[in-house]
Protein backbone atom coordinates (compact mmCIF):
# COMPACT_ATOMS: atom_id res chain seq x y z
CA UNK A 1 0.00 0.00 0.00
CA UNK A 2 1.26 3.71 -1.11
CA UNK A 3 0.67 6.76 0.17
CA UNK A 4 1.27 8.88 -1.84
CA UNK A 5 -2.11 9.57 -3.49
CA UNK A 6 -4.35 10.11 -0.30
CA UNK A 7 -2.21 12.34 1.73
CA UNK A 8 -1.32 9.35 4.24
CA UNK A 9 -4.44 9.36 6.17
CA UNK A 10 -4.42 5.36 7.10
CA UNK A 11 -7.97 5.31 6.95
CA UNK A 12 -8.27 6.69 3.47
CA UNK A 13 -5.64 4.40 2.27
CA UNK A 14 -7.51 1.01 3.38
CA UNK A 15 -11.03 2.33 1.56
CA UNK A 16 -8.66 2.93 -1.79
CA UNK A 17 -7.51 -0.49 -1.46
CA UNK A 18 -10.38 -2.03 -0.70
CA UNK A 19 -11.97 -0.35 -3.30
CA UNK A 20 -9.59 -1.24 -5.78
CA UNK A 21 -10.17 -4.80 -5.13
CA UNK A 22 -14.11 -4.35 -5.85
CA UNK A 23 -14.52 -7.34 -8.08
CA UNK A 24 -13.01 -9.87 -5.93
CA UNK A 25 -15.12 -8.37 -2.77
CA UNK A 26 -18.65 -8.95 -5.49
CA UNK A 27 -17.22 -12.38 -6.21
CA UNK A 28 -16.87 -13.07 -2.66
CA UNK A 29 -20.13 -11.75 -1.57
CA UNK A 30 -22.04 -13.37 -4.53
CA UNK A 31 -20.62 -16.61 -3.35
CA UNK A 32 -21.03 -16.68 0.60
CA UNK A 33 -24.55 -15.11 -0.48
CA UNK A 34 -25.84 -18.13 -2.57
CA UNK A 35 -24.18 -20.43 0.22
CA UNK A 36 -26.15 -19.00 2.91
CA UNK A 37 -29.23 -19.41 0.91
CA UNK A 38 -28.00 -22.87 0.95
CA UNK A 39 -27.35 -23.29 4.37
CA UNK A 40 -30.70 -21.75 5.89
CA UNK A 41 -32.94 -24.27 4.77
CA UNK A 42 -31.07 -26.91 7.56
CA UNK A 43 -32.04 -24.62 10.19
CA UNK A 44 -35.94 -25.76 9.86
CA UNK A 45 -35.13 -29.74 8.94
CA UNK A 46 -32.53 -30.56 11.40
CA UNK A 47 -33.82 -31.80 14.75
CA UNK A 48 -33.17 -29.10 17.31
CA UNK A 49 -30.77 -31.78 19.64
CA UNK A 50 -28.94 -33.26 16.93
CA UNK A 51 -25.35 -32.60 15.75
CA UNK A 52 -26.47 -31.37 12.34
CA UNK A 53 -28.85 -28.50 13.98
CA UNK A 54 -25.18 -27.38 15.39
CA UNK A 55 -23.19 -27.52 12.51
CA UNK A 56 -26.06 -25.42 10.61
CA UNK A 57 -26.28 -22.79 13.30
CA UNK A 58 -22.53 -22.07 13.46
CA UNK A 59 -22.47 -22.33 9.47
CA UNK A 60 -25.13 -19.87 9.30
CA UNK A 61 -23.72 -17.84 12.16
CA UNK A 62 -20.55 -17.60 9.90
CA UNK A 63 -21.70 -17.18 6.56
CA UNK A 64 -24.04 -14.48 7.44
CA UNK A 65 -20.82 -12.69 8.67
CA UNK A 66 -18.37 -12.90 5.93
CA UNK A 67 -21.42 -11.69 3.75
CA UNK A 68 -22.11 -8.79 5.83
CA UNK A 69 -18.79 -7.80 5.49
CA UNK A 70 -18.22 -8.28 2.13
CA UNK A 71 -21.18 -6.20 1.59
CA UNK A 72 -20.36 -3.52 3.75
CA UNK A 73 -17.28 -3.28 1.48
CA UNK A 74 -19.13 -3.02 -1.46
CA UNK A 75 -21.58 -0.47 -0.02
CA UNK A 76 -18.52 1.34 1.38
CA UNK A 77 -17.37 1.36 -2.17
CA UNK A 78 -20.52 2.38 -3.76
CA UNK A 79 -20.94 4.96 -1.50
CA UNK A 80 -17.75 6.51 -1.58
CA UNK A 81 -18.22 6.72 -5.76
CA UNK A 82 -21.34 8.60 -5.21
Amino acid sequence: MSEEGSGGDPWKVLVEELCARRPYFLGLFAFSTVFLLLQIPYLFVADPDSTLYVLATLNVLGTTAFTLGFGSILWLCARRTI
